[in-house]
Formats: structure tokens, sequence, C-alpha cells
């Protein structure tokens, strides 16, 4: 087994082999799963999932979702047999589930992240105790589905935002597993509906998925100026604004945007340029190149993807249900 971590390792199936002809097949950490099922290889056509910020790594992978757009020349003059596309999975947010809905706006704005401290909650928390007349939700699940560690981290900022008398809600606080916290896309629009913008502090990472929720239900988004390229994917004067990484940052650029909220048109920027409808298309298209070039039927016009988490097979699963195709 690779020594690379296998919470790492996620895939997701959009159509199985049928006979000799290969299926598709979505998958983080592409050239480890290769060397090790040499078979995945002659069964699927590959696309590499990257997720975070950081150069396209594989030399298998047919087609590449290329997260980081700073990288885009090196990532087609260092693979130039691959397909790269300029999306990543967030991209393919599902416009028809998040979306604007006629409900009350509760709250100044959310955040929904895990907990762990590369993610910065207490940048809100002492943001929002910097205009106490401004009121927030925030939802934390568990990256690592619930621990000690993480019970303690959260319990450490609620305890902070009460010494601090910031106006922040946290439901469901004494959550000891994710499987507590609401998983249709149905709710979670809700939520995010209730609130007049969406705020992200986290340093490092992909394209953010709730920022790509909140951006189809048409809720403005912020996020700090030292964060990774990918991250700011999407966010201009249509859909939100950077904010300087301190609370007093924070707290300035919230009371900027909700003063101003008319200028934003974060929907319409999204159905114009991404969303799960030009996502797929744009797949849809690459697969297409691939058929063409192996001079076989193309078998992926009704591939269906959303991006979400939940639709993906993590961990050590990835290799007992690879095995199944070998």
């Amino acid at each position: 087994m690779s020594d690379i971590p296998l919470g790492y390792y996620s895939m997701k199936v959009l159509k199985e082999p049928l006979g000799n002809d290969k299926g598709a097949l979505i998958l983080s950490q592409v050239d480890s799963v290769v060397e090790q099922l040499p078979f995945v290889k002659d069964s699927f056509y590959l696309i590499e999932r990257r997720g975070w910020r950081g150069l396209n790594e594989s030399k298998y992978a047919d087609i590449k979702l290329v997260e980081d757009l700073s990288l885009w020349d090196e990532t087609i003059k260092k693979f130039p047999k691959s397909i790269c596309l300029d999306i990543g999975p967030a991209d393919f947010v599902d416009i028809s589930s998040f979306r604007p809905i006629n409900i009350p706006k509760n709250y100044d704005g959310i955040q929904i992240s895990h907990w762990t401290d590369f993610k910065r909650p207490e940048m809100l928390i002492r943001a929002g105790a910097l205009i106490p007349h401004r009121n927030f939700l925030k939802l934390g699940h568990f990256e690592k589905g619930g621990t000690q560690e993480e019970y303690q981290y959260r319990d450490l900022n609620m305890r902070l935002a009460r010494e601090l008398n910031a106006n922040i809600q946290f439901p469901f606080s004494d959550a000891e597993t994710n499987k507590d916290f609401p998983r249709n896309k149905e709710d979670m629009n809700i939520y995010i509906n209730r609130a007049r913008l969406g705020i992200l502090t986290t340093k490092v990472e992909g394209i953010n998925r709730f920022k790509m929720e909140c951006l189809s239900a048409g809720i403005p988004f912020l996020v700090p100026n030292d964060t990774s390229y990918p991250t700011k994917k999407h966010i201009n004067q249509e859909t939100g604004a950077e904010f300087e990484p301190t609370p007093e940052g924070l707290a300035k650029t919230i009371e900027e945007v909700l003063n101003n909220l008319e200028r934003y048109n974060p929907r319409g920027y999204i159905e114009r340029t991404t969303g799960k409808p030009i996502a797929l298309a744009k797949l849809r298209g690459a697969l297409e190149k691939v058929c063409e070039r192996d001079c076989v039927q193309n078998r992926f016009l009704d591939i269906d993807w959303d991006g979400r988490n939940q639709s993906l097979i993590w961990g050590e699963n990835v290799f007992k249900e690879l095995k199944k195709y070998g």
C-alpha cells in the first residue's frame, strides 16, 4: 500500500465498464491507484480530481480537472497528452437545488466549515464582536468524524464567542458526529438562503463548495485575500469581495458589502460561467474527444455528477470498490 494516507483517496464512477468498453472514473491520487491496481487504467478513462491548491500530478490521467488556474500553463506544458479542463469539483454545483428562495433573511452572514484551526473560525468570531449589531450563523462539522480534539476546538471557539459577546449562533453545538448535521441539498439551501452573505476565513483550500452553493443561491461571498488561488476563483465585483485577513478587515468588508447588496448578482454570474450544466458539458466534451482519439463509441453523453463529497467513495473503500472490476 502507498504511504499516502487512505483519507486522501476518493473516487466517483461516472460509468461502469461494459464488455470491452471502458468506463469513466473520477479519482484523486490517480498514479498511486494505477500503480497498485494496474487494471484500472485498462478498465476506465481516468479523470484527475485535484481538490486543493497546487499542480495536477498524474501521468496516467486522461482528463485533468485543473483546480489552480495559476498553474494552467504549467499543467498543459507538463502533461501535453492529457485533456485539461478549467474546472474543479465545486464547479459542478447543482444550481437547480442551490438557488434563491423567498424566505426571511434571519442572519447577516453564514459560515459552514469544519472545526479545524486552518479554517480560522476565530477570525469570524472576533470580527462579529466588533460589529455586535450584526448576527451570524456558524455550522461546524468534523473533518475526522468527531474526535475529542475536534470537540475541544469547537468548544474553545464557542467559549470565545460568549466571552466577546459575538452575536453568533452555533446550531448542532452538541453534535457528536457528522450524521447529526443536515445532509440533503434542500435543507442546506434553506440555511444558506437565511443569510445575506457567506463568509470563508480559511487560508488553504481548493474551489470551496460552500462558496459555490452560496453564489448559486444568490448570496454574495467573502474570502480572505491571503487564501489560495483556487479559493478566490469566481470572487469578483459581481459575486463578493476579498478582505484583509484580520478581524478588523473582515468586519469592515462585511459592513461594506451588506450596505451595498444591490451591486451584486452572484446567481447571474454562476448561470453564465459555471455550475453543473456548464461543467458537465465540458466534461462530456472531453470524454468525447478521448473516445474519438481511441476510435470507440462515446458512452458518456448521460453522465451526471454534482461534485459533492457525499457522492464520493473515500479511503480504503476506494480499493475495495475498484477491485470489483479487476
